[in-house]
């Protein structure tokens, strides 16, 4: 499997790494043309129905809609329909064109770990070894990061489960894990192995649980065998620090959450 195939081959086991341009300014560019000519159009409609209100037998045409449609084969009479079905035409390849371009907009960028990998799986020989020929090949380079977008964005996590994801397992599998994880079975040669996310966020979630739940025991035991007022206080300080940063780092609570669960 080469090329084209052998990327598609990647992103399809691998959503996360389904990542393309968004071609933003192209997009844009394109819809500003289309509001140009709706422009000129509504311009063109403007004058006809002025032109056809001094007109006898055309009078109407601005209030009765039958009049209008149904033409003569007269080419002045028929003018002011023509316009409107070519406005028509044109109006919904504009709606169409930014409903397209807003579903576009409203997909998130690659998580940058997702990016590097994906840059060097197209680098390395034992994996993409540079399978494009053609100008699309630089599509993924630091020059178009701005216009990327990833069709299955990895669901934002906390700090500690994006830290664990994104730098300790990647040391831990060149370090240790590689010598029992199999490499992925699409891809034997890759060298790539594969954790389950699910079970990551499962252990960050049990570990943040029991953090939560020890912190507090910890600190009354400790506080229960200090006398000294002021060292209880500094005790008192640090373990209330030590509760907000587990929260803040192995969950997604919001500021009020943490600031709440803080002062209880």
């Amino acid at each position: 499997m080469n090329g084209y195939a052998k990327i598609a081959n990647l992103m399809g086991h691998h959503s996360e790494l389904a990542i393309f341009r968004r071609f933003g300014r192209l997009n844009f560019q394109n819809i500003l043309y289309l509001q140009a000519k709706l422009t000129h159009l509504e311009k063109d409609l403007e004058r006809l129905v002025r032109d056809d209100e001094d007109e006898p037998g055309r009078e109407f045409y601005s209030k009765d809609w039958w009049s209008l449609a149904n033409k003569t084969e007269n080419d002045c009479e028929k003018q002011q329909w023509e316009k409107v079905l070519e406005i028509r035409e044109t109006l919904e390849e504009y709606n169409e064109q930014l409903t397209r371009v807003s579903f576009l907009t409203g997909l998130g960028q690659p998580k940058a770990y997702d990016l590097e990998f994906l840059h060097k799986w197209l680098e390395r020989p034992k994996m993409g070894n540079f399978p494009l020929r053609g100008p699309d090949q630089h599509s993924w380079s630091a020059e178009y990061t701005h216009d990327l977008l990833a069709i299955a964005r990895r669901e934002s996590s906390d700090p500690f489960s994006r830290w664990l994801s994104d730098s300790f397992i990647p040391f831990f599998h060149n370090i240790l894990g590689k010598k029992f994880k199999n490499s992925l079975a699409e891809d034997p040669e890759s060298g790539i192995g594969q954790y389950s996310e699910k079970h990551l966020s499962a252990a960050v979630n049990i570990l943040g649980t029991v953090m939560a739940s020890v912190l507090p025991i910890v600190s009354i035991v400790v506080l229960y065998f200090v006398t000294s007022t002021v060292v209880r206080l500094g005790l008192t300080i640090v373990f209330t620090g030590l509760f907000s940063c587990a929260l803040a780092l192995m969950t997604r609570a919001r500021r009020v959450e943490i600031f709440t669960a803080s002062s209880a």
